[in-house]
């Protein structure tokens, strides 16, 4: 899996449901606590985007980013990689679980967040938006607001984000599949049920057998 941590954001590239966070409109804000202790704590993802059916879908990249790009079948088709940060955050409004998902720039804020504030978790932090619906250029200001004793066995399990909805956990095999038929196989007829990588490579769709006409016939 292609996790790196904060010393490592800068050696992969920039990036550009009902269990996202989102602040839609501008000067809006929510209190939330980020389940983090430490900035050790922080893991980002490098992701590959791909396109099933009429659905954009995350699939994580197999490389390191030291790795041959023959590691990864999306990388070596020319897939982009996509460095992402999905903050697990506790909305203290609601009580609810939600990721918010971040580009690799972010670390810088966490970095700050995690060095003046250790036991981040114990922390409310006021997240604020400025920037209009689609406004590229959006920000988020974070402000700390309050602090007690809360853990992280305080809170409910953070959403689990590889292998879920958010980022598709995908073999090698699977991927070779994707980029033969444009999805990826069912649970129960993945590429490594039905054959190996190699087979799956040879494995073309079915095609019309055209019969050779006999003398005098004229298809």
């Amino acid at each position: 899996m292609a996790r790196f941590s904060y010393q490592d954001e800068d050696k992969y590239g920039s990036s550009g449901a009902s269990d996202f966070f989102t602040l839609r409109d501008d000067k809006e804000t929510a209190r939330v606590r980020i389940m983090y202790n430490k900035i050790d704590d922080v893991e980002g993802l490098s992701v590959h985007q791909v396109k099933i059916g009429d659905k954009k879908r995350y699939v994580n990249c197999l490389r390191e980013y030291s790795d041959p790009i023959d590691m990864c079948p999306l990388c070596k088709a020319n897939y982009q990689i996509i460095a992402k940060v999905f903050v697990p955050l506790y909305l203290e409004e609601t009580g609810e679980v939600k990721v918010w998902e971040r580009g690799k720039k972010f670390f810088q804020k966490l970095t700050s967040l995690c060095g003046r504030y250790p036991n981040l978790v114990s922390h409310v932090i006021e997240i604020e938006r400025n920037g209009k619906p689609k406004d590229t250029n959006t920000t988020y200001e974070l402000y700390p607001i309050s602090e007690d004793n809360t853990t992280m066995e305080d809170l409910p399990d953070p959403v689990k984000v590889l292998g879920s909805g958010i980022v598709l956990d995908k073999t090698a095999d699977d991927m070779d599949y994707f980029l033969r038929y444009g999805d990826f196989p069912d649970a129960g007829t993945s590429p490594s049920a039905s054959g190996t990588r190699e087979e799956v490579k040879r494995r073309e769709p079915a095609q019309t057998t055209r019969r050779t006409p006999a003398r005098g016939e004229a298809f």
